[in-house]
């Protein structure tokens, strides 16, 4: 793979190797201080939208987040077939749905319904009163992913002071020897609660975005340490395949090897390798990008498989290192015949990544995303509702039938319709979109599936917040024109609350950027670099 110096040369010399029609010269030297610098993705038909869909859509917000203030205000999630509220911890919860909500509500322009919400939010969320263990993992990417968003788009300085006062509450996950945060906390009072031992990839390596971020708009290094270091402990475990690292990482693999285990996209491990190319585009440390690399290239050449009529997916795989008989070592995937709806996001991450790079085999990295996103596409076009399962095997026939209200598949046809202008993604999102207000739409809502291939099933009673979040806006980010919310200038978390890159939005501030900590040798100390 190329080495941190040779991906910066290469990037350099990207603009006379590559022709992008009206975009001006990509300039590497300006990438610890203002993140990529990137030209648009394309210069022309940027204003193209579609204002009735993006209508149609809004309306689907209202009425999803109408029922949860009738039914469930103040609580996480609305549960819309039996009309009640649900809440994550016993009797407490974080308001999930109103925190996941703000930024789709301010993007959609429900200016009304986000400052309800952000209200609600201010006045009543005391995480010091959270006495029951909440997930360190959840609590990022909803809660400080949604607050920093909401500050991002609108200015509000007591969102960034809410989301400094979450971080600092939850610092202590971090106190363990490893530097890996557990995942269960009590808020109160600092109490870590389950396995330091054994943690999942994704939990322990999803959190550096919005930590980044806070440093960077705080001015206080402290969170991008924290978090950050977690990548210096894991670039210190050799695996058999580089790059690639098990769904479940324990404390004693630090500065060790590991035989083998299960790799995989799906959801133990998914948002780990999205967080490296986003810090990669949100900070332009050539690091993050090298990391990527390696492990875009790892699934790219080992863990690729084609469905029976040539479909291409990634599926889980078992993958060990072992000695053959003349002493030599070898890597056996045993791959799996399945694919999750949670890895459906993969399409739009090699995709992204190719074309903000346009280094090495970028061009072979571009052909697996769009045949990810058809994979996924298939999945929903295979069934009878045409809604896609959370399971599919083969040729993306449903294997686990239930649907969750989930997003990846139509964030996947959002990064290639921005990518690439191709009707075909603008036309499948139009299609899922319907089909969602066909089958899950309901009185107090819209609910998930037990079976999409039973038009007249069973309806799953919740709400999810993330359908907010991810799935709603999405769709309607899809039919809106490129401007709004820019890939150039923005990148989206693992629950799409977005965060601006250097250079841009509430990041513009050159002055407050946290140094990003240099990860060294394995046996050197965490060094950071220092800003001109």
């Amino acid at each position: 793979m190329p080495t941190l110096s040779d991906t910066l040369s290469v990037r350099q010399k990207r603009d006379m190797d590559v022709k992008v029609a009206g975009t001006t010269a990509f300039d590497a030297s300006k990438e610890k201080k203002l993140g990529l610098n990137l030209p648009p993705f394309l210069s022309t038909g940027r204003q193209n939208s579609d204002p009735q869909k993006m209508q149609f859509v809004k309306e689907m917000m209202e009425h999803a987040w109408s029922g949860y203030v009738k039914y469930a205000w103040g609580h996480d999630d609305l549960q819309p077939i039996s009309k009640t509220g649900y809440d994550w911890y016993q009797t407490q919860n974080l308001l999930n749905t109103p925190v996941d909500a703000l930024d789709t509500l301010y993007i959609m322009g429900l200016h009304a319904e986000y400052n309800a919400s952000k209200h609600l939010i201010l006045e009543t969320l005391d995480f010091k009163k959270i006495t029951q263990a909440v997930s360190v993992f959840e609590t990022v990417i909803r809660v400080l992913g949604g607050l920093l968003a909401a500050y991002d788009l609108e200015g509000d300085a007591r969102l960034v002071e809410k989301c400094v006062e979450l971080a600092d509450l939850l610092l202590p996950a971090f106190d363990g020897e490893s530097g890996f945060p557990v995942n269960q906390l009590v808020l109160a009072t600092g109490e870590t609660r389950g396995s330091r031992t054994a943690l999942s990839l994704a939990e322990i390596g999803s959190l550096q975005l919005e930590f980044q971020y806070l440093s960077d708009v705080t001015g206080n290094p402290m969170y991008a340490e924290k978090a950050l270091f977690v990548y210096k402990q894991l670039q210190t475990i050799k695996t058999p395949i580089p790059g690639l690292y098990p769904e479940y990482i324990h404390s004693g693999d630090i500065r060790g090897e590991v035989q083998g285990g299960k790799v995989s996209l799906g959801g133990m491990s998914d948002s780990y390798y999205e967080y490296l190319l986003k810090m990669w585009l949100s900070t332009g440390e050539s690091k993050f990008f090298d990391m990527y690399y390696e492990a875009a290239q790892g699934f790219g050449s080992r863990l690729v498989r084609h469905s029976p009529s040539g479909y291409l997916f990634v599926p889980g795989a078992n993958v060990r290192r072992y000695t053959q008989e003349d002493g030599s070592t070898s890597v056996s995937v045993d791959s799996e015949n399945s694919f999750d709806h949670l890895a459906c996001f993969a399409g739009g991450m090699f995709a992204t990544g190719a074309l903000a790079s346009r280094t090495g085999e970028w061009t072979h990295h571009l052909d697996i995303g769009r045949k990810i996103t058809d994979y996924c596409w298939k999945m929903y076009e295979n069934t009878m509702t045409g809604i896609g399962p959370e399971n599919a095997e083969g040729d993306a026939v449903a294997r686990d039938p239930r649907y969750h209200l989930r997003p990846e598949a139509v964030e996947s046809l959002f990064y290639m319709w921005r990518l690439t202008h191709d009707p075909v993604y603008r036309q499948r999102a139009w299609t899922i979109t319907k089909m969602l207000e066909k089958y899950c739409k309901d009185d107090g809502g819209y609910h998930g599936l037990t079976d999409v291939n039973e038009v007249d099933g069973e309806a799953m009673d919740r709400q999810e917040s993330f359908f907010l979040a991810e799935t709603l806006k999405y769709l309607y980010l899809i039919f809106a024109d490129d401007d709004t919310i820019a890939l150039e200038k923005y990148v989206f978390n693992t629950e799409a609350h977005v965060l601006s890159v250097r250079g841009h939005g509430r990041r513009r501030d050159t002055s407050k950027y946290s140094p990003v900590p240099f990860y060294g040798t394995p046996d050197e100390p965490v060094l950071f670099v220092q800003e001109d």
